[in-house]
C-alpha cells in the first residue's frame, strides 16, 4: 500500500495494515451483497481500490450495513471492532463493546457496563444475557413485549421485572398469552385455560373447592391431607397438614389447635362452616356447652347430650339438654335442635318411669312436628298399661351405643359379648337388647316400637361444606421454559447490532495531530 493510500485511510481513523485489511474485507462483503444500495457501490469500490472518500465513505458504509440482515451486520461490525476501527460515537463504542463481548452478561452485572443504555433491541439483549437481572426500561416495554422470546419474559417475571400491570400477554399467541396470565395473574385464569395448560395444581385446588372427589397422590399433597383433616375430621393428620401448608395458613392452623382447650376460636373461623367438623373433632368439652353461643355450639351441645344418652349418663345428658330451654341462637336449625333436646329429656324421663313428665316433654317436641308424634304415642300407650306389663322404655339401640335403626346391631352385639367375657350380667344385657331388636325386626311395626332418639340423625351432623379458612392461595404457574439458547442470544445480539447503527459516525473522528 502506498504512503498516500495509508494517509487517506489514517484520515478515516483506520491505522495500520491489519486494520486496512479488515476494513477492506468488510467493504468487499458489502459490495457483493444483493441488498447493497446502488448509490453506495462506487464509493465502496473506490475505497477497496485504495481511494477512500473521506467525506462520503462512512455514510455509505452505514447505509450499506443498514440494508444487511442482522446476522450479517453483527459479523461485519465484529470485524470492525476487532480491528479497532473508531467509526462509532463515544456512547456507541460502549454499547458495541458489550455487544461484541464474549461474556456481556458478566460485564453488565459486574458493574462495568451497567451504566450503558440503549434502545429496545439493546435493552432486550442486555436483559437476555443477564437472565433478567437487568430489567427492561419501562419506556421500551411496549416496543418489545409482544415479540420478545418467551424465555426472556420468564427471566423478567422471575426477577420481578414484569408485573401484571405490564400485561406482557398482549399481542402474543393464544398459548403464550394463556401461559403468561397463569404466571402473573393466576386468579384470572379459567378452568378451561388451566386444562389446556395441564396445570395440575390449579385443577386439584378447583376440584377441592368444588367438593369433587380427588384422586389421591403418592405421596399425599396438601389437598389430600386437607380433605382428611377438614372433610373427614381426622385430627391425627394435623401435623402432616402443618408441614404442607404455607406460612400464613400454618399460623391459622396453629391458632385453631390452640383453641381446642376451651373451645374458643376467632369469629372468622367459626363463620366458616366447613371448619366445624375439624373443630368438633378437636374439642371434647368436659362440661355443659351453651347453645346460645352460636349454631356451632348448639350442634356441639346437641351431640354431647346424645352421646351422653348412649353412654348411659342420663343425669349429664339432661343437664346439657336443658340448656336449650334457656336461650338459643334463634334460627330454624336451632329450633330443630331444641326439639331433639326435648326429645332426649322425654326419653330419660320415660326410662326412669316418670311418664307424666315424659309425656309433657314429648308433647312439646311433637308441637314442633316431625317424628316426635310417634314417640308421644308410645308414651301414651305405656301409660295405659300397668307398669309390670309394659315393654321396657329404653331403646335397645341406645343401650348398645348405636344410632336408632343401625344395621350394625348384630356385629355390635358380638363385639360387646366378647368384650364382656366373664361378666355375666353385662352379657345378659347384650342378649336382651339383641332379642328385642330381633323381635322388632320380625314384626309388622318394625323399629317403631322403640323410642326414637334422635328424631332426625342428620340434624346432628356438621355442615358438609368445603372449608375456606385453611385453603392455600393459588400460586402462580411455575416457569416452564429453559434459559434462552445461544442461538436465541445471537439473534438478539444481531437485532441490537442493527439498532446501534445509529451510533455509526457520519464523519471521520478527529485525529490527534501530534501523533
Amino acid at each position: 500500500m502506498s504512503g498516500f493510500a495509508q494517509r487517506k485511510w489514517r484520515w478515516l481513523g483506520v491505522d495500520g495494515a491489519l486494520a486496512v485489511e479488515a476494513v477492506s474485507g468488510v467493504l468487499g462483503e458489502l459490495s457483493r451483497s444483493p441488498e447493497l444500495p446502488e448509490r453506495c457501490g462506487p464509493l465502496l469500490d473506490d475505497a477497496i481500490a485504495g481511494r477512500p472518500d473521506r467525506e462520503h465513505l462512512l455514510p455509505a458504509v452505514r447505509a450499506a450495513l443498514q440494508a444487511q440482515p442482522p446476522a450479517a451486520v453483527l459479523r461485519q461490525v465484529r470485524a470492525l471492532w476487532t480491528a479497532q476501527v473508531p467509526w462509532l460515537t463515544e456512547e456507541g463504542t460502549q454499547r458495541w463493546r458489550l455487544i461484541c463481548s464474549t461474556d456481556p452478561g458478566l460485564e453488565i452485572v459486574s458493574g462495568r457496563g451497567r451504566w450503558v443504555s440503549g434502545g429496545p433491541g439493546f435493552s432486550l439483549f442486555a436483559t437476555a444475557v443477564t437472565r433478567g437481572a437487568v430489567p427492561l426500561p419501562n419506556r421500551h416495554l411496549d416496543a418489545v413485549l409482544s415479540w420478545a422470546p418467551l424465555e426472556v419474559i420468564d427471566d423478567l417475571v422471575d426477577h420481578g421485572g414484569l408485573l401484571a400491570d405490564d400485561a406482557p400477554w398482549q399481542g402474543r399467541s393464544v398459548e403464550e398469552a394463556r401461559y403468561l396470565r397463569a404466571r402473573l395473574v393466576p386468579a384470572r385464569v379459567s378452568r378451561k385455560d388451566a386444562e389446556a395448560l395441564e396445570w395440575a395444581e390449579y385443577l386439584r385446588r378447583e376440584s377441592y373447592l368444588a367438593g369433587e372427589v380427588l384422586p389421591r397422590m403418592d405421596p399425599p399433597d396438601v389437598w389430600d391431607v386437607l380433605y382428611e383433616v377438614c372433610a373427614d375430621g381426622d385430627s391425627d393428620q394435623l401435623d402432616a397438614l402443618d408441614a404442607l401448608l404455607p406460612r400464613t395458613e400454618q399460623v391459622q392452623l396453629r391458632d385453631i389447635r390452640s383453641g381446642r382447650i376451651h373451645g374458643e376460636w376467632p369469629r372468622e373461623v367459626l363463620a366458616d362452616q366447613g371448619m366445624w367438623l375439624l373443630l368438633s373433632a378437636l374439642w371434647r368439652p368436659s362440661g355443659p356447652v351453651s347453645p346460645r353461643l352460636g349454631y356451632f355450639y348448639a350442634l356441639v351441645a346437641a351431640n354431647r347430650a346424645y352421646d351422653l344418652v348412649k353412654e348411659g349418663d342420663f343425669e349429664a345428658a339432661v343437664a346439657q339438654a336443658e340448656l336449650f330451654e334457656k336461650g338459643g341462637v334463634g334460627t330454624d336449625a336451632s329450633a330443630a335442635l331444641r326439639q331433639e333436646a326435648l326429645n332426649i329429656r322425654a326419653y330419660v324421663e320415660a326410662v326412669d318411669g316418670r311418664l307424666d313428665a315424659a309425656e309433657e316433654l314429648a308433647e312439646g317436641a311433637a308441637r314442633l312436628g316431625g317424628e316426635a308424634e310417634q314417640n308421644l304415642r308410645l308414651i301414651r300407650a305405656w301409660r295405659s298399661v300397668r307398669k309390670n306389663q309394659r315393654d321396657p322404655a329404653a331403646s335397645p339401640f341406645l343401650e348398645l351405643n348405636l344410632d336408632h335403626g343401625s344395621l350394625r346391631w348384630e356385629k355390635r352385639c358380638r363385639e360387646l359379648f366378647r368384650q364382656y367375657q366373664g361378666d355375666l350380667g353385662r352379657q345378659a344385657e347384650v342378649n336382651a337388647a339383641e332379642t328385642r331388636i330381633r323381635a322388632a325386626a320380625g314384626s309388622d311395626s318394625g323399629f317403631e316400637v322403640f323410642f326414637r332418639v334422635p328424631l332426625d340423625q342428620e340434624r346432628f351432623l356438621m355442615p358438609d361444606q368445603v372449608p375456606r379458612h385453611l385453603v392455600p392461595p393459588l400460586q402462580p404457574l411455575p416457569r416452564r421454559t429453559d434459559a434462552l439458547s445461544s442461538v436465541g442470544v445471537e439473534k438478539l445480539r444481531g437485532l441490537a447490532a442493527v439498532e446501534l447503527l445509529q451510533d455509526f459516525r457520519a464523519a471521520p473522528p478527529t485525529l490527534d495531530r501530534h501523533r
